[in-house]
């Protein structure tokens, strides 16, 4: 009884600041992310008001983006406090549904242009949208959109892709003549071995395949090598190496310096980025395999929401399908066997990772302009 008769006082509270804005509609964790966007949106189309569609209580929100005025906007409370709002527009990010819950009968009720930004899934029935922007391909089933990337992201900067070391990819040479993988798991903290060759096992269950190696800290080098040793596979340490070629029985190789790292970014055909399988400090680098041809595939640990460069490639990655994501290893082996399926074409990689740059520059500008037009303010 208490908590109706709260949500009943709430929906119908609405403080003033809030009113008559373009109101943003989206969890927490993403508003939160898209901080520095949404700043940036409200300085070249007008003032902004967030509605958090996962919080209940308005003390939930309060400060969350400095100079924008937050409150709460659960679907329950939606249909109320949009009536009460009167905003100049809407703006929903990402799905429009949370848990049991829909903002699409409350979104039909207000007529102001309304804007979908990283659409995913169905469309709320009954609610007309002004324009739909998807982060990516096949995002949604139907109905007009368009892909623009992800503006929360932005544009993003990549590293040139390095010179190839021929002469120590060459070492794996039967392993492409053979078409086994070789996958590259750089930079990993504690906890992230485990991860990676729990990944290699479910891989080999499919296909012959090695594993390269190279965790952050050079202080855990010679713990992880000892422990590495307990999985019973062939392993090779590279700075004991003394041959031409890895035989195509090892299964794991052990590398320990940066400049082998930096080699061994040109040869692998799928990534396992460092930073990304394990709760670590380490920030993930995609920008480097990427650059180089490399499917990238990360695993479960979440990114920081207020990003810096590298865990803002990531987020863009992740929601434009640019990179996979695996919540364990068996997940990130399926993505892994998936993209080997795929066929390995570094080249055609490297030309839709410049088209993806290019759609990821105009992400943020697509919205504003069309914002703009609706609210004739251009």
């Amino acid at each position: 009884m208490f908590a109706r008769l709260s949500a009943w006082i709430t929906a119908r509270s609405v403080p003033g600041e809030s009113s008559g804005r373009i109101l943003v509609l989206a969890p927490r964790a993403t508003l939160e992310t898209a901080a520095d966007w949404l700043q940036e949106l409200a300085g070249s189309v007008g003032p902004i008001a967030l509605g958090v569609t996962d919080c209940g209580q308005d003390r939930e929100v309060e400060d969350l983006i400095d100079g924008l005025p937050a409150l709460a906007m659960r679907p329950e409370l939606a249909a109320t406090r949009l009536a009460r709002l009167q905003p100049r527009a809407i703006v929903v990010i990402g799905p429009l549904h949370a848990g049991d819950l829909d903002l699409g009968p409350a979104l039909g009720a207000v007529h102001v242009p309304r804007i979908w930004i990283n659409a995913e899934g169905d469309g709320a029935a009954g609610v007309g949208w002004n324009a739909v922007f998807a982060a990516r391909e096949a995002a949604t089933p139907s109905g007009p959109v368009e892909v623009i990337g992800d503006p929360i992201a932005g544009a993003v900067e990549l590293p040139p892709a390095p010179s190839g070391d021929d002469g120590f990819c060459e070492r794996f040479r039967e392993y492409h003549e053979k078409g086994h993988p070789i996958l590259l798991a750089p930079n990993t903290g504690p906890g992230e071995e485990a991860f990676a060759f729990a990944v290699l096992f479910a891989v080999l269950r499919k296909s012959a395949a090695i594993l390269l190696l190279a965790p952050a800290d050079p202080a855990r080098h010679e713990p992880v090598y000892r422990d590495a040793i307990k999985y019973s596979l062939p392993i090779i340490r590279h700075n004991r190496f003394m041959t031409s070629f890895v035989p195509r029985k090892n299964r794991v190789y052990y590398i320990e310096d940066p400049e082998t790292l930096h080699a061994a970014y040109t040869c692998a055909d799928v990534t396992l980025p460092g930073g990304t399988l394990a709760a670590s400090e380490t920030p993930p680098d995609l920008g480097l395999p990427l650059a180089c041809g490399s499917a990238v595939i990360c695993g479960p640990a979440q990114h920081e929401r207020h990003p810096d460069a590298a865990t803002r490639l990531r987020i863009a990655a992740e929601h434009t399908g640019l990179v996979a994501r695996g919540e364990d290893p068996e997940q990130v082996a399926e993505e892994v066997l998936a993209r080997l399926a795929e066929g390995i074409d570094r080249q055609a990689r490297r030309e839709r990772l410049a088209a993806w740059q290019a759609r990821q520059a105009g992400a943020r500008e697509a919205v504003k302009a069309r914002l703009q037009s609706l609210l004739g303010t251009s």
